[in-house]
């Protein structure tokens, strides 16, 4: 019994500490019903029902885009599950190459400098 009671204490601790983050790392802006500041400080005092009032009460909603409408370039790019692993293996569209180490002339210089009599 004493084991429940532990994890019931470190699943709150758990809690608090992700609204607390939550909270503290959400934009004054988008925190609703309350100003960010007072959003801590019921985080804080109230230790398990001010973590449960943030999650339901202040944290910004998810809104979902309209259906066949174009998400948000923060909805866009907050997803790794969109990601195209091709996208990866295509060539950059530059001219030059990005690094060194994908410049043929430089790791022929590069050799002649290890090794000069080749």
């Amino acid at each position: 019994m004493v084991w429940l009671g532990g994890l019931i204490t470190l699943a709150t601790i758990v809690l608090w500490v992700y609204a607390f983050c939550d909270a503290l790392t959400t934009s004054a802006q988008d925190a609703r019903n309350l100003p960010k500041f007072l959003w801590l400080v019921v985080i804080a005092v109230f230790m398990p029902v001010g973590a449960i009032l943030w999650l339901f009460l202040g944290r910004p909603r998810q809104s979902a885009p309209a259906s066949g409408g174009t998400p948000s370039p923060a909805q866009a790019g907050s997803a790794a599950d969109d990601l195209d692993p091709s996208d990866f293996t295509k060539p950059s569209s530059g001219p030059h190459p990005l690094g060194p180490d994908d410049d043929p002339e430089f790791l022929r210089r590069l050799n002649r400098r290890i090794d000069p009599d080749e």
